[in-house]
């Protein structure tokens, strides 16, 4: 197998689908499925064996020598057989966006393309967002196959343009759809001593402080002293949450309380706010707690007057389990465990 040298991981897989780096023996099926599928490629005329073979000796062998193609492109496979080709091309690293393409054996299209296509999909993202960290990705295709669209859509893409008669097929113009997607994908790792001023800078946040129960201000003192021993605590979780870009974004604390409940609370950097991040760094933080600690339920207090934050647990998967009075003031009490 060839090896793309900005990639780890050269093999992606979901399910019974898989992609790894194209392979010089499909390249005859690749060139059939191009030829009888001109219609709606940009490629002026048909293929040659000639013209293949030396693409692929010249181009395709190239992009496994440099550090940076400008595209990356894959077999795809459907338990383990050859079903089509695609990649990454038109790249561009300094922006971190690149452009899908994709292309499955024509006598799969009308009963299989709708699970082939979001498969792959799946596949390619996997490849751009999480291995090489892409800010963006998007389609660009002519107005001819409306049921890429619905899968697109349905796989989280939007619309971001239709340009007017953009391109001429047959004596006739036609649409250009673009669709796209970003990177909204967050991780976490442990907090850290080099972290105690960012978690104070949060901690003192106006909105943090007013949603929390003990609303003045922390004195930086008072935070380290807290913050240290937190690190030293087994029984404390510090989850520090961080986009595709290495941008810290907020964090979620897990505090056990004892052998069968927990506490859990959660703040977002300013900057970060609006974006859906609260749901997923509860969801996230939630799952790594209870996958090694199974036996413990979790506890989220919430005041009255903080929908945002009862919505985001919500959507995180936590159930609302009565009102009561915590800390003297009136608030939800969430709960979430295996």
């Amino acid at each position: 197998m060839r090896t793309y040298k900005c990639l780890d991981s050269q093999v992606f897989q979901n399910n019974s689908f898989h992609i790894e780096p194209i392979r010089d023996e499909d390249k005859y099926e690749i060139l059939k499925i191009r030829n009888e599928q001109l219609y709606h490629l940009r490629q002026s005329e048909p293929l040659t064996t000639e013209k293949q073979e030396n693409y692929f000796a010249t181009v395709v062998a190239g992009l496994f020598e440099i550090d940076k193609p400008n595209q990356l492109l894959f077999s795809f496979f459907h338990e383990n057989q050859f079903v089509g080709y695609g990649g990454l091309v038109h790249i561009n690293w300094i922006d971190k966006h690149a452009e899908i393409s994709f292309i499955m054996k024509t006598e799969l299209e009308k009963e299989n393309y709708a699970k082939y296509w979001s498969n792959y999909l799946s596949l390619i993202e996997k490849v751009a967002f999480e291995a090489l960290k892409f800010h963006k990705i998007f389609t660009y295709a002519f107005d001819l196959r409306p049921h890429l669209y619905e899968v697109l859509l349905n796989c989280g893409f939007k619309e971001d343009a239709r340009l007017k008669e953009h391109c001429c097929f047959d004596g006739k113009y036609l649409d250009v759809l673009i669709h796209s997607k970003i990177n909204n994908n967050i991780w976490f790792r442990k907090a850290s001593e080099e972290d105690v001023e960012l978690y104070y800078n949060w901690a003192n946040d106006p909105i943090v402080r007013s949603n929390s129960y003990a609303s003045e201000t922390i004195p930086y003192e008072n935070h380290i002293n807290w913050f240290n021993s937190k690190l030293k605590d087994e029984n404390c979780y510090m989850f520090l949450f961080q986009d595709h870009d290495g941008q810290n974004i907020g964090q979620v604390r897990i505090q056990k309380i004892d052998g069968t409940s927990a506490i859990i609370g959660i703040s977002t950097d300013e900057n970060h706010r609006g974006k859906g991040h609260a749901a997923k760094m509860i969801a996230m933080a939630s799952d790594a707690f209870l996958a090694k600690n199974p036996e413990i339920c979790i506890s989220a207090y919430i005041k009255l007057d903080n929908p945002a934050s009862s919505k985001a647990f919500e959507k995180a998967g936590y159930s609302m389990l009565e009102m009561l009075k915590y800390e003297n003031v009136d608030s939800f009490h969430y709960i979430k465990r295996l």
